[in-house]
């Protein structure tokens, strides 16, 4: 009797399919070669401990000057106002939080998120215009 599609009993009653399958969990094929069947039948094994490398985040311990640096000659080249550029740069290289350098411009939080935002979308445009290349997110 041949089995149909959707068949999910053979003629002598036996379920071919999922957990109840008589060849559930087993390899079924006696033609691989070896070093298939020991890939086959150790894929529950633990893992071997990756090799150990020379850097980590805990070695950084002082910041990257040249990435600073040129993220301030980028801003610098930009059509940014002397705002954003300072709020971009204090905010992502320096690492202050939007409340200290609300309190440096007098200002809310909310009012410095909303001046690094269009910040970053001039430098979007600004990046367009440039390069021709479009982010992921843009829609043309």
């Amino acid at each position: 009797m041949l089995i149909g599609l959707h068949d999910k009993t053979a003629a002598n009653g036996q379920n071919l399919r999922g957990f109840g399958s008589p060849y559930y969990g087993k390899l079924n094929s006696a033609s691989l070669p070896s070093e298939v069947k020991r890939i086959w039948y150790s894929r529950h094994d633990e893992p071997p401990p990756p090799e150990p490398h020379g850097w980590s985040w805990e070695q950084v311990t002082e910041p990257d000057y040249e990435s600073a640096d040129l993220i301030r000659k980028i801003l610098n080249a930009t059509p940014l106002t002397k705002r954003e550029t300072f709020a971009i740069y204090h905010h992502v290289v320096e690492g202050y939080t939007l409340d200290e350098i609300g309190k440096e411009f007098g200002c809310c939080r909310a009012r410095v998120g909303q001046i690094i935002g269009k910040g970053l979308r001039r430098l979007r445009a600004y990046q367009k215009q440039v390069t021709g290349v479009y982010t992921a997110g843009d829609t043309e």
